[in-house]
């Protein structure tokens, strides 16, 4: 009988931790931060709304694309040695605004970024987002290569491990 009553009073004690409301699912965690930060720019916001969705979700499309690993060093080797055919920031970076451009958004603009320009082993690319008429300096990052497909995003002055430069005109 001691026994049931421990299995009841445990039951109740671990009852008590569980909650009803849903556990927010991390990707659209991700969404809301990016459409967030996008809606910062002054855009529509249904618009922003559908980019964000879309560019965290194209992103993960391209690493299994690429057939990507991790980290992303060992992927450019694999790709530099033939053993991957994409996967180099660069292409992650085309690709992201190829697939953005389809999309025929009207708030924005649409530049490629680029740090360490000319150094070979750290140059990295990246799709820079910004309002319709803005700069490129005001502009959101959107890097899917930095965390193997797991898009990266921030505002260009608040990345801290990157000095961004634009890299040819307005796409």
């Amino acid at each position: 009988m001691k026994s049931y009553i421990y299995l009841l009073l445990l039951s109740i004690l671990f009852v008590g931790c569980t909650s009803n409301q849903p556990i927010p699912n991390v990707q659209n965690i991700k969404i809301q931060k990016l459409e967030s930060l996008l809606n910062s720019l002054h855009v529509d916001k249904k618009e922003a709304k559908d980019l964000a969705k879309k560019s965290i979700t194209y992103s993960r499309t391209l690493a299994k694309e690429y057939n990507l690993v991790k980290p992303p060093l060992f992927q450019n080797f694999l790709v530099n040695i033939g053993l991957r055919k994409k996967g180099l920031c660069w292409q992650f970076a085309y690709d992201m605004l190829s697939f953005v451009k389809k999309q025929n958004y009207k708030s924005f603009d649409y530049y490629i970024g680029g740090a360490n320009v000319g150094d070979y082993w750290r140059e990295h690319n990246v799709l820079v987002v910004t309002c319709r008429g803005c700069k490129f300096q005001d502009g959101i990052l959107l890097d899917p290569w930095r965390d193997s497909g797991d898009l990266y995003f921030s505002k260009i002055k608040d990345d801290k491990e990157y000095k961004w430069k634009q890299r040819g005109g307005l796409r």
